[in-house]
């Protein structure tokens, strides 16, 4: 589907639809390889308001530069594992920091 600004309610409806596959496939593929993550703690945290709205935009922007849906889901979707990564590493040097100075 190509998307226009504003969108109209059906694309606003696939979009949702859209970018709610993208973190599923993504929770479940982190859940493959790390069983102990649990599939509903990574949904929960990909679906925090400013993880979506990134992750939208990061999807609108693979489709505006060519991609095909697939392909930008796939960009978006690892990109949205990289933050979860980064994130999940500074907390752990953030808690080592403070245990070592505690």
């Amino acid at each position: 589907m190509t998307y226009t600004a504003p969108l109209t309610a059906e694309q606003a409806e696939r979009l949702g639809e859209d970018v709610g596959r993208i973190v599923a496939f993504t929770a479940r593929a982190l859940n493959q390889e790390w069983p102990h993550l649990g599939v509903e703690r990574l949904v929960e945290s990909f679906t925090r308001p400013v993880v979506l709205e990134v992750t939208t935009a990061r999807y609108l922007k693979a489709l505006e530069s060519g991609a095909k849906p697939g392909e930008a889901a796939g960009e978006a979707g690892a990109a949205l594992i990289r933050d979860w990564a980064d994130a999940r590493l500074r907390a752990r040097e953030e808690t080592a920091g403070r245990d070592a100075t505690g």
